[in-house]
């Protein structure tokens, strides 16, 4: 069982030779290129998916370059993959995650009924419905960034999702933290968001596989409904738990607009853009204990300036997205406490009623 904490960001094809310039500079070391098959699997009620996991058997090899044109693949590794619901903290994700290697692509699904690893899944699910939905081809690059005792891997991978109806163009790099202090995976991309296009996503390719499947007639069942992760009211938190709660989930929001309208160019999100980013600044603002802090000024004059920026692809949104998620972060870690005044709880509370509205 591994523990994994990465960062997510998302550029497009066009930005991708801005990237690899940054990427190949003297501080990060080249890895071997990997090739990468993922097959993905689920009951037909998409109950692993509904219950926050993602199981997958992945054929990985190492691409050699040859003398000659083309490429040549070194001998395959077939490794099952078991990742469980985890949390995300201002876009870093942290969650379990449990690997076996197989002799061969046949899902062996004793492996997880005999490991602690049943004990993250739901005792509803029925193991034995469980079959193949769609898949991941992908090349993976890869780096190693070292700052002291910290250790980054960067893997940028580009290729496809696919199920047996539809495709979508994958093109995302991950940077994960092997050992050392997380705090260091944002100041990278920072570095590179000033270099780069890039946009900070919480969009994985089992999501994106997921999201494929629900355009089809066959899987209508699959609930990409965001209704129900809207955060409620709960006048028990204090001041950084409820700021946490519904900045974060504004933030999700609005970077996952973001991503449709502006990366994946779908023209119509874009009239929700603006209002998510007003609702996003809006939180800054409920509690006077957060508002004079001066990483929440910080980031009010960086909304003042997005507001002034077309919605297309620019270093702003990307810088501004981090910004937020690294602040998130920060909190998380800081520990601490502020009792919320009766005026920030009507206004939370109100804050809570307009969000709820809205989905309907």
């Amino acid at each position: 069982m591994n523990h994994e904490i990465e960062l997510k960001l998302r550029l497009n094809a066009s930005e991708l030779p801005l990237l690899e310039q940054a990427l190949t500079a003297n501080t990060f070391i080249a890895e071997p290129t990997l090739q990468l098959l993922n097959r993905y699997f689920d009951t037909p009620t998409m109950a692993l998916s509904q219950g926050g996991a993602a199981l997958r058997i992945r054929q990985q090899q190492v691409v050699e370059q040859s003398a000659g044109p083309g490429t040549k693949p070194s001998d395959c590794q077939i490794i099952q993959t078991l990742k469980t619901r985890g949390t995300s903290s201002g876009g870093l994700h942290q969650r379990m995650e449990w690997d076996w290697p197989l002799a061969e692509v046949e899902l062996d699904l004793a492996l997880i009924q005999n490991a602690d690893a049943k004990d993250h899944l739901s005792a509803d699910i029925n193991l034995a419905n469980i079959g193949a939905l769609f898949t991941t081809d992908f090349q993976r690059k890869v780096w190693l960034y070292k700052q002291d005792d910290t250790v980054i891997e960067l893997v940028l991978d580009q290729g496809s999702v696919s199920t047996d109806e539809h495709s979508v163009d994958l093109l995302e790099l991950e940077l994960e933290l092997k050992q050392g202090n997380a705090e260091v995976i944002f100041q990278l991309a920072h570095s590179l968001a000033k270099q780069c296009p890039v946009l900070m996503s919480d969009i994985s390719k089992a999501e994106r596989g997921y999201g494929l499947l629900a355009r089809s007639e066959k899987f209508q069942q699959i609930n990409k409904d965001w209704s129900g992760k809207v955060p409620t009211f709960d006048a028990q938190l204090d001041v950084i738990a409820a700021f946490k709660t519904f900045f974060s989930y504004q933030l999700s929001v609005w970077q996952r607009s973001l991503e449709i309208a502006i990366w994946d160019g779908q023209q119509d999100h874009l009239a929700k853009l603006d209002l998510q980013l007003q609702q996003l600044q809006n939180i800054l603002g409920l509690f006077t204990s957060i508002d004079c802090l001066p990483e929440a000024q910080l980031l009010q004059r960086q909304f003042k300036q997005a507001q002034q920026t077309p919605f297309e692809i620019s270093l702003v949104w990307g810088q501004l997205s981090l910004a937020c998620g690294h602040w998130l972060y920060q909190l998380e870690t800081d520990g601490a406490q502020f009792t919320m005044s009766a005026e920030e709880q009507n206004a939370l509370s109100f804050h809570a009623e307009q969000l709820h509205k809205g989905m309907h």
